[in-house]
């Protein structure tokens, strides 16, 4: 029991010995470490990372707008395709509400066959929903006056969809 005795004693001394030792080694770990730390901070310059946090709040703020922002020309290009030369419109109003982009126009067509035809053309249109032609009645030339209310698809006025496909 003795003999026992005696190793668990050496293993307790050489276990103490080897905590004090890495004690040691820990404190001068945690001191090169924090050399390596403030060097780092000096290396970084604040003035630089005011900077770009101010140049990223730019990047945030822009792209924000642009989603946000409407281009009307591919809406123009549609209506001037889909337009039959015997309709023409008089007025237009581009709404943002909650519901999405509303558009409103009031126009004249040379009779109900054409204005039919026009309501055949925005109906199977992927750009229009919800469209609704009303006021009809005919002038003193015998035209068909109108007004007309869609739902536009917000892809069709989107400037970032627009900048993408000029891109490609």
């Amino acid at each position: 029991m003795s003999f026992l005795a005696i190793v668990i004693f050496i293993l307790s001394v050489l276990t103490a010995l080897g905590v004090f030792g890495y004690k040691f080694y820990l404190k001068y770990s945690i001191g090169e470490m924090s050399a390596d730390l403030e060097e780092a901070r000096l290396a970084i310059q604040p003035e630089v990372i005011d900077e770009l946090t101010r140049l990223d709040n730019r990047i945030i703020s822009t792209k924000g707008l642009i989603s946000k922002h409407h281009i009307l020309t591919p809406l123009f290009k549609f209506l001037e395709v889909s337009t039959p030369k015997t309709v023409r419109f008089t007025d237009f109003q581009y709404t943002v509400t909650d519901k999405g982009i509303e558009l409103s126009m009031r126009g004249e067509a040379r009779g109900y066959a054409t204005l039919a035809l026009q309501a055949d053309i925005f109906n199977k249109s992927q750009y229009f929903q919800d469209s609704i032609f009303s006021n009809l009645s005919l002038n003193e030339k015998g035209d068909v006056i109108f007004s007309f209310t869609t739902m536009l698809d917000p892809n069709l006025v989107s400037y970032s969809r627009g900048i993408e496909t000029e891109l490609k």
